[in-house]
């Protein structure tokens, strides 16, 4: 089975005039792949928390991006040689070659499905672990720094993208807490899901 680590916990604190945010970032150890999900945009807690784990930038053959909001993917560009699972039209990257995949494109433990609403082109992954089902949720499901984390489905989206569908929002959160034990939020801490 996957095995699942939070590399960097996500933070959110927000200003009158901008914000301080990068994302959670995970390492999902497969049989035969290492897998980064949403590598942020703080470079030196990433280098360090995969220096910790004895791995560099060169040992990840796929990186996974929920969405296209800097604080998830602009560090993206630090693993060369990983292929790029995207939110993008459910395109992989591989360098210059662009191709669509198939939902367990990262192993059967692992199934990418689509959680539209905080931004129309939305992506989350179930992981089949040994302590259960853990979704990593990207912003489907996220906090502000010091915010009590406290599951409301209809709680507002802080970060109001343009494109921002409040009731897909609502749907993509019912279905991960329907189908997770475990949910790992954009911003914030890992929690079991109350069922």
């Amino acid at each position: 089975m996957a095995k699942i680590k939070v590399l960097i916990e996500g933070y959110a604190k927000q200003f009158d005039n901008g914000w301080k945010a990068s994302s959670t970032a995970c390492l999902i150890t497969t049989n035969d792949k290492k897998i980064i999900t949403d590598p942020g945009c703080n470079r030196e807690l990433l280098l360090n928390a995969l220096s910790r784990e004895g791995l560099t930038t060169d040992d990840i053959d796929y990186v996974f991006l929920s969405h296209r909001h800097p604080d998830h993917v602009l560090l993206t560009c630090l693993f060369e040689k990983a292929k790029y699972v995207t939110f993008d039209d459910h395109l992989i990257y591989d360098k210059d070659i662009i191709l669509e995949y198939d939902k367990n494109i990262l192993g059967k433990d692992i199934e990418i499905i689509d959680t539209p609403g905080h931004v129309s082109e939305h992506l989350s992954l179930i992981v089949d672990t040994t302590d259960g089902k853990v979704a990593v949720a990207g912003d489907v499901i996220w906090w502000l720094d010091k915010e009590d984390q406290i599951i409301d489905i209809n709680q507002k989206d802080h970060s109001q993208a343009i494109d921002m569908d409040m009731r897909q929002l609502v749907e993509s959160r019912q279905k991960l807490l329907k189908i997770a034990d475990y949910i790992i939020p954009g911003h914030g801490k890992m929690f079991k899901v109350d069922k």
